[in-house]
């Protein structure tokens, strides 16, 4: 009698931790938490944060990337100033609004043939909500697109899967 009730409690713990763990998002993907994450991050003040020559280009963007598992909200720009005056500008209004540089790249641009990583120019992090958010200044020339636009991208998340 003792080894029926055994294996149905232990049946019964299976059964509610996969069900956590689907609500969660699983081992792959984002997690409830971090889909949740998304509009505090598209709410972020640094994201209307621009130098006078600047406009808002298409509509400000957020989500959860399903393939990394991190939340992100962005903003594209047009700009009629020079890049350096681009970064110059986000290096002093990113540490006015708390975020601290974490790297420099002036001008980042993937080797030939390989996998661009990392092609922010500036990156920032800042906590937002108990995660560390990191804030990525990049511009779409450096991949081959557009010059004169430039992105800001947050991303984040609660177990600190996010990067610039």
């Amino acid at each position: 009698m003792a080894v029926p009730v055994l294996v149905g409690a232990g049946g019964m713990a299976v059964v509610a931790a996969t069900g956590v763990w689907t609500l969660s998002g699983g081992l792959y993907g984002c997690t409830g938490a971090d889909r949740e994450f998304a509009p505090t991050l598209v709410s972020l003040a640094i994201l209307d944060a621009h130098p006078s020559r600047t406009r808002a280009k298409d509509e400000r963007y957020s989500g959860c990337d399903e393939d990394d598992g991190f939340a992100y909200a962005g903003q594209h720009y047009q700009y009629t100033t020079s890049r350096a005056g681009v970064l110059s500008f986000y290096r002093q209004a990113a540490t006015e609004d708390g975020w601290r540089l974490a790297s420099v790249d002036p001008s980042p641009a993937p080797t030939p043939g390989s996998l661009a990583v990392d092609v922010s120019a500036l990156c920032f992090e800042k906590p937002v909500a108990g995660a560390t958010a990191h804030l990525a200044v990049w511009f779409p020339s450096d991949l081959g697109g557009s010059a004169g636009d430039y992105g800001l991208e947050v991303t984040a998340s609660h177990d600190g899967s996010a990067w610039c």
